[in-house]
């Protein structure tokens, strides 16, 4: 074979497909804050652009690490990229058959061709994990561990959205707060695991920040006849500090059990989350107490399966290849 095909290695070529579908997850925040400041004007419009662009380089990228180096997880990766672009003619049939999504309605992140993209881009930071575990750069190993988590965290917060409890949705009421802690938690401590070190949630958390804040809530409209919703979320601020408190204390508190720590980080998270939020929103989206209680448990329940799910999966994490 032509040595010049090896010119790569596994690993750097990991890192760049990390990279790439970063990219497209950034590419994707951008597009809902572009759908809620802009609206939907054209399939060419930049965010869009961008999305398939990196996600063009990736599945080459993807392809040619299947063409190289023989190996299964290779094969798996090629297969699962090549169903992102698949998911654009499929969205653009859906919308000419049952139109473009009301932002009222959870289908606009729940419509088969949403979840097909998101999930293609989950699984595939995912079977990239274990090319990257193997990497011998001591930088570069956490950082693109971090950047796959961060992603991760971002698509699947996203697809629990329409179950948060404050929003435009809500569609379990506050009893929905355990089913997106139990998505961070899961993450927080799949990162921590994974690392096998101090510093990988921590690390996952700075660079969800990039992706939060580039799909975060326009306050105002860039387009007319756009419409932007009444303020029904919580500060950026305060989203990313109840992020950023329970992170630490999984990172110090490795020691316990994974139960424990699931439910400490569900606590945490929740209780600086809906305990304070309130008070930020518009007036006819504050809570009581009550609501907030309930919250902070069913949150206490999600971090609990969080921290058993991570327990089970806590032999992967060491000796993933």
């Amino acid at each position: 074979m032509n040595p010049m095909l090896h010119s790569i290695s596994s690993q750097s070529l990991a890192r760049l497909i990390t990279a790439l579908l970063f990219i497209a997850a950034l590419a994707g925040s951008w597009d809902a804050w572009w759908h809620s400041a802009v609206g939907r004007e054209t399939f060419w419009e930049p965010p869009h652009l961008l999305l398939y662009a990196s996600t063009l380089f990736a599945i080459s990228g993807g392809a040619y690490g299947w063409h190289v180096f023989r190996e299964r997880v290779w094969k798996r990766l090629s297969i699962v990229l090549f169903l992102i672009p698949l998911s654009a003619p499929f969205d653009n049939l859906w919308h000419a058959i049952f139109g473009v999504e009301d932002l009222r309605s959870p289908f606009v992140i729940w419509s088969p061709p949403h979840l097909i993209l998101i999930f293609a881009l989950v699984g595939s930071f995912a079977m990239l994990l274990p090319i990257v575990k193997r990497d011998t750069d001591v930088y570069a190993r956490p950082i693109f561990g971090a950047i796959a988590f961060a992603s991760m965290l971002a698509l699947l917060a996203l697809v629990v959205s329409p179950l948060e409890p404050i929003g435009p949705w809500h569609l379990l009421g506050f009893w929905g707060a355990g089913f997106v802690a139990f998505v961070f938690v899961l993450l927080f401590l799949s990162a921590r695991e994974w690392a096998a070190g101090f510093g990988g949630a921590l690390l996952m958390i700075a660079f969800y920040t990039i992706l939060f804040t580039a799909g975060s809530t326009p306050t105002d409209a860039i387009a007319p006849g756009v419409e932007i919703p009444p303020h029904d979320h919580p500060p950026a601020w305060l989203t990313i500090f109840s992020l950023l408190l329970p992170a630490t204390a999984v990172e110090y508190g490795k020691r316990m059990p994974l139960w424990l720590q699931g439910i400490g980080g569900g606590a945490l998270w929740s209780v600086l989350l809906y305990g304070f939020s309130s008070r930020f929103l518009e007036p006819e989206f504050q809570y009581g107490d009550a609501d907030a209680f309930i919250a902070i448990f069913a949150s206490i329940l999600g971090g609990l399966c969080a921290g058993i799910a991570v327990q089970k999966l806590r032999r992967r994490f060491t000796t993933s290849v």
